[in-house]
């Protein structure tokens, strides 16, 4: 079996779109940048930014999912992953694109207001 007829039958992660801020670095930097974060699925993020990153990068990413998509109380996520694709947005934004692959991840639920 081709390597396109296997992909075509192994179905995407559902994505849920979402805007909200998010915190990287790449590399290993110390230096924290900041996009806004596309959609997410349980396998990668896909983020606006204004930096080109190389594919295969390793990267470290911190967001706050909101309540509609945890289900109880927002969590901070933080998580490790490694670019997939980095590409030009389409649109007068002059922003740069990058999907990353999520290798792993730890949710830090934010404390509830009584």
């Amino acid at each position: 079996m081709a390597a396109e007829e296997l992909q075509a039958e192994i179905p995407r992660a559902r994505r849920y779109e979402i805007a909200t801020s998010i915190h990287y670095h790449v590399g290993g930097a110390s230096i924290w940048r900041e996009g806004t974060l596309e959609n997410i699925s349980v396998s990668g993020v896909l983020l606006r930014t204004d930096q080109l990153v190389e594919v295969n990068t390793q990267i470290e990413m911190r967001f706050v999912l909101p309540v509609e998509l945890v289900g109880e109380r927002a969590a901070e996520v933080i998580c490790r992953g490694v670019v997939v694709r980095s590409f030009p947005a389409v649109g007068p934004e002059n922003s740069i694109k990058v999907a990353a692959r999520i290798l792993n991840s730890r949710f830090i639920r934010q404390q509830s207001m009584r």
